[in-house]
Order: C-alpha cells, then structure tokens, then sequence
C-alpha cells in the first residue's frame, strides 16, 4: 500500500511536524490486510483536510506524528498518548476474532474513540468508556443526487417493485444470508424483483432466480455507477446480522432512496420504522407481509417512505462533512503539538 513503511515505527518520539511544518494525522492500519473501504476513507481525508494538515497512512505509528489513528486497535499492545481510533464493526459480533474484550483495553487507552452510532457509544459508556464522539459514515456529495423519480427510470410496463441489496456476501452469513433465503419464500416474485451488487451475490442471484424472481446482479460495479445503481431500485434492503454503518444506508438516503433494514448499526439513528424507513423485525413472516404492501406504490405505508425520504439527506454527512468532525476530535491532540512547537 502506498504510503506504508519499509520497516516499523517507533512510538514514543516526540516529533509531530510534518513535511513543511504541517502536523500529520497518521491512519494506523496495524496489519498488512488491504482493506478497500479504508483506503476510500483515507482518500477522502486526503481530498478534504485543509492546510497545514497533513494525512499519512502507515502499518506501524510514525513518531513523528501528531495524531495516531488506530483503526485496528486491538493488534496493537500500546497505542501511546496520540491514540484515536475508530469502531468499525458492531460490537455485538459473535465472532471470536471481534471479541469486545480483544478491544477494551485498547479502547480504554484512546484518547478519543470514535463511534459510528449511538449503539457503540451506549455500549462502551455500559463499560465505563465516556471518550466518545459519534461520526457515522459519508457519502459523496459530488457522486450522489436526488433521483429522478421511478417512473421515468423504470422500463415501459415493469410494474415489479425492485428491491436492492449492495454488499458483499460473506461465508459466515453476517450478511443475514439465511434469514434473506426465508423472507423471499414469502415474496410474490411476480411483483418483486432484486437488483443484486457485491462480490458473491451471484449465489443469491441463482437462489432467487430458482424462486421465480428476475434478478440483475453485478459482482462489480464501478463506484461512478452507483447513482444509476440506486435509481433502479425502489427500496435498498439491508438483512444484516451485524453492522458498524452500513456503509450504503448513507448512499440511498442521499439519493432519496427508502430503506428496508434490520435495527443494525447507525440504521435506528437515522430510521423511525415506519415513517421513515421499514426496520425489520427478524420475523420473515411478519417482515414480508409489511413488505408485500410496498408492492402497491399507491399504499399507506409506500406512499410514507417515499414522501418522508427527501427530508432524511439533510441528515446524513457528506465525507467532506465527516473530515471535518474527525478534525475537531482531533483538536486535542493537534492543540497540543502547536503547544510543543510545531508551526503550520
């Protein structure tokens, strides 16, 4: 990765000047592991911090930083006294390798830790962590617009109701994969269909397309696309089990897309179920049968979403948006780096 040392960081210099004078906020990855979300946040960064800033991304701590952002916290045996780090995944998981008890220590050390909703923040208060700052995830203010509305993107006589799912499918089904196969059983595939996009969704693809349900499915999609991508859906369908955003909750409120989706993550902080947005219960029967009335455009329930979601993008930030709160919670620690002598 681009940026990433030769050879490992020490933590404990006192330096915090960047080249030019700027201080450096360095993103810590802790790990090798690539991770394409991350270094779409990180160029995000790049793109909206105002001068004298600097954003540098390492595998180990550069001493010569002002900032340390962790966002793999608990590979790490010290994070210093420089140390901001992020909640990236629920803190709910069941998986051992995300064990809340693997974070806390870390956690507990962080000057400021970082939330993607409220749920994180409620959760670590319980554990005596009060650090805390909430800033969910972005979305593109130059990518993402209002969408024209469905019946001019729909083709003549499709009078289906398509539902969209964007994200990748995993092996160990956090994706709510199995809770997914149960709810289709209940859908009429004469009046839903799927729009499907993310790595492995070709095998929930020849699931529902042996249902019945015309499906289009792309394993990639060119992130320009993705405006057209919400467009051709009526209502974006998150299953999730688990869930630190979702990442493209943000993405169709911006494009006053109505949502459909477990209580997961930074969804209830946004969604007030059936106003606006449809919060899943876990139940498929229950689920299926509120989600069945959406078939009819002209229902109660269709008629909310739809006239409710403009007003939710006001909401949501913009990256540019959510740089700037990570610099005031970086405020702090930059205070105290011009305190020590570094001029920007």
């Amino acid at each position: 990765m681009e940026g990433v040392p030769k050879k490992d960081a020490v933590i404990g210099d006192r330096s915090t000047h960047g080249e030019g004078g700027s201080l450096v906020v360095n993103h810590v990855l802790s790990s090798e592991t690539q991770s394409a979300i991350f270094n779409a946040i990180f160029g995000y960064f790049r793109r909206y911090v105002p001068a004298g800033i600097t954003i540098e991304v390492s595998e180990r701590p550069l001493p010569h930083a002002a900032v340390h952002h962790f966002h793999r916290p608990h590979l790490e045996s010290d994070l210093g006294d420089r140390a901001v780090v992020t909640v990236h995944h629920d803190l709910g998981e069941r998986d051992p390798w995300l064990a809340l008890s693997k974070f806390l220590p870390r956690y507990r050390q962080a000057q400021c830790v970082v939330c993607l909703n409220e749920g994180q923040r409620r959760r670590l208060g319980v554990e005596g962590i009060e650090k805390t700052t909430v800033i969910p995830h972005g979305y593109a203010g130059d990518l993402f617009r209002p969408r024209a509305g469905r019946a001019e993107t729909r083709p003549d006589g499709d009078a289906r109701t398509w539902l969209g799912i964007v994200s990748r499918r995993y092996a160990r089904r956090v994706k709510g994969e199995a809770y997914l196969h149960e709810l289709v059983c209940h859908l009429d595939n004469e009046r839903f269909a799927f729009v499907l996009v993310g790595e492995g969704r070709h095998h929930t693809a020849e699931h529902l397309a042996s249902l019945g349900f015309q499906t289009r499915v792309f394993q990639y999609l060119p992130y320009r696309l993705f405006q057209s991508l919400y467009e051709a859906m009526d209502y974006l369908l998150v299953t999730s089990n688990f869930e630190g955003g979702p990442a493209n909750l943000p993405e169709a409120i911006a494009t006053h897309t109505p949502v459909i989706t477990t209580p997961v993550g930074f969804a209830p902080d946004f969604l007030n179920d059936g106003v606006s947005g449809l919060l899943l219960t876990g139940d498929p029967d229950l689920d299926a049968e509120r989600i069945a009335t959406l078939a009819d455009p002209h229902s109660t329930l269709a008629r909310t979403l739809r006239d409710n979601a403009p007003a939710l993008r006001d909401r949501i930030p913009t990256w540019r948006d959510v740089v700037t709160r990570h610099l005031e919670a970086y405020e702090p620690l930059l205070e105290r780096a011009r305190a020590e002598g570094v001029r920007t």
